[in-house]
């Protein structure tokens, strides 16, 4: 749409809700919702920022990159034909048809695995499981490098049950090399209702995920913890160390266990330019 047809839209939507646009004409502290200034840029000077900071790869995360699909692919697009990295961090939850034109571009994937019952997504995320599920299975199949994350929420979605079949579901259809994320809650913004989620209940889920057979099984949000760190699923050699945002490489050039040689799930080399 045009940015005449775009303000004038906005314009209606202020004019129905009461909501100034810039957040500036109500006084503070009776309901306005302030807009955070944003600033147009394109996808060749996003690539182009990236590479004059020596970034091997591009991420589109914290916003939903389905959001805003049509930049997302064209920095896709360009970064590859630049010699970069491409990553989203998705909650999954997309069309079949959109996945596949972002696919040949797109390098890796961690995807928010929020839970593992159809209600909690129903409920909380007005979503649904089952088609998460599928792109997690699609997105392996189409060659991505993927990896899953999971907030664990006291009370929501920390069933020992639901995260054991978490964990297989993840071994059986993803591989016992996907890594998975276990992040702690921490009360905030709309839900405070509840306390931080205990390190046991981290550490036991990472049992359950080694159980079930999965190698790479990290906690997150609690720096300090061991299993922050990467091991060697062979012989047990500490390859990556990390405290919060600090990392030590221990691994040979080419991504392997300088131990054993066992080599390490990753990418380890400069992409294909297609």
């Amino acid at each position: 749409i045009s940015r005449t047809q775009e303000e004038s839209g906005i314009s209606r939507i202020q004019e129905e809700s009461g909501i100034s646009r810039m957040g500036k004409d109500a006084p503070p502290g009776e309901g306005y919702l302030p807009v955070v200034p944003g600033t147009n840029i394109s996808p060749e000077t996003i690539v182009a920022q990236a590479k004059a900071r020596g970034c091997a790869s591009i991420s589109c995360t914290y916003t939903e990159p389905t959001v805003y699909f049509e930049l997302a692919l064209d920095i896709a697009v360009n970064a590859r034909e630049n010699g970069l990295y491409n990553i989203f961090v998705t909650n999954g939850f997309m069309s079949r048809k959109a996945l596949k034109m972002a696919a040949p571009f797109l390098d890796a994937a961690n995807v928010d695995l929020k839970a593992f019952t159809d209600g909690f997504y129903k409920k909380w995320c007005n979503a649904r499981l089952g088609p998460v599920m599928d792109n997690l299975v699609l997105m392996k199949s189409l060659g991505i490098l993927v990896e899953v994350t999971t907030l664990i929420i006291p009370g929501l979605n920390d069933s020992p049950r639901d995260l054991g079949e978490m964990a297989r579901f993840i071994v059986k259809e993803l591989g016992e090399e996907t890594p998975w994320h276990l992040s702690r809650f921490h009360p905030c913004y709309q839900m405070t209702d509840r306390n931080a989620t205990p390190i046991s209940t981290l550490q036991d889920a990472s049992a359950m995920g080694r159980d079930a057979g999965l190698r790479y099984v990290y906690t997150g949000n609690v720096p300090g913890l061991n299993s922050e760190n990467t091991f060697c699923h062979h012989c047990g050699k500490l390859l990556i160390q990390r405290h919060s945002y600090t990392i030590k490489n221990h691994m040979t050039p080419e991504g392997a266990c300088p131990q054993c040689g066992t080599e390490l799930y990753g990418i380890f080399h400069a992409p294909e330019k297609k």
